[in-house]
């Protein structure tokens, strides 16, 4: 690893954090879900087959994070993948989980 690659301690307590965020089955399936195409509430939850309380708290935890982001449409809210980069993780866990575990 490169020294400019290297993360400051403040950078890595941040980087857990939005680890930690993504540490939830639903909420990993919330961004796969969201990486196909921005979605209301409404059609997450269809999507996920949870509860509207436990999408919205999970929901929560992943905008805290800078995962997500919403705007209001209307009456709707609609959800997006906030930094489209941070998909590449998936395919990153994908390969691990395949081929490692």
């Amino acid at each position: 690893m490169k020294s400019q690659d290297t993360l400051s301690a403040e950078q890595r307590r941040r980087g857990a954090r939005v680890l930690q965020a993504l540490a939830h089955p639903l909420r990993l399936g919330i961004m796969q879900a969201l990486a196909e195409t921005p979605l209301t509430c409404s059609e997450l939850q269809a999507r996920m087959g949870c509860p509207q309380p436990t999408l919205s708290l999970q929901l929560k935890t992943l905008v805290e994070q800078g995962l997500v982001s919403t705007c209001k449409e209307g009456t709707v809210k609609r959800c997006s993948i906030r930094n489209p980069d941070f998909l590449k993780l998936f395919v990153c866990l994908r390969r691990h989980l395949s081929e490692v575990l």
